[in-house]
């Protein structure tokens, strides 16, 4: 039985690894937008939400205005708590704060939940609800946190799981 068990870690052991391997020789950790999850041209894709204080937001109302960072994200996730602080600076302070527009959309909990997370954390930024799933998957995120970052004119610039330098990923 023991042998057994050796067995299957060291099977997972060489399955992650080959992953690893495979992700920095294509490139899939960096900041590559992957255009299959973005429409199949690299573009947005449209979505309305209810907002988690009432209210419902659709993306196309800031298409073309300014550039959008969509947050896919989860009150339970760790790297998304530990995130709040820097997004809510991103949100409120220059240069950010007038130039970009930011979208948390909170992964299948409930609004009270959620609400809870935004008065506990104070989240300043807005945080809709995916209660279905539908966008994320429409977006094909696989791992939360997922930030796509999406320039003026809806291609998108980032894709990534690490918050985006935004000066580096926009004109």
């Amino acid at each position: 039985m023991r042998t057994i068990g050796k067995i299957a870690a060291a099977l997972v052991l060489i399955v992650l690894t080959a992953a690893v391997l495979t992700a920095e020789r294509t490139g899939s950790w960096g900041a590559t937008p992957d255009p299959a999850a973005s429409g199949g041209d690299g573009k947005w894709i449209d979505f309305t939400l209810p907002e988690a204080g009432g209210g419902q937001v659709s993306l196309f109302q800031f298409i073309g205005k300014k550039p959008v960072l969509l947050i896919f994200w989860a009150t339970w996730c760790p790297h998304c708590n530990e995130s709040v602080p820097a997004i809510n600076r991103m949100h409120s302070e220059p240069p950010t704060r007038d130039t970009l527009a930011i979208l948390a959309l909170d992964y299948m909990e409930s609004r009270e939940k959620v609400r809870a997370f935004i008065e506990r954390k104070k989240v300043a930024f807005p945080v809709l609800l995916d209660g279905s799933g539908s966008v994320a998957r429409k977006y094909g995120v696989v791992g939360i946190p997922t930030y796509i970052l999406i320039g003026r004119d809806g291609k998108v610039a980032y894709r990534g799981h690490e918050i985006p330098e935004i000066a580096r990923h926009l004109p």
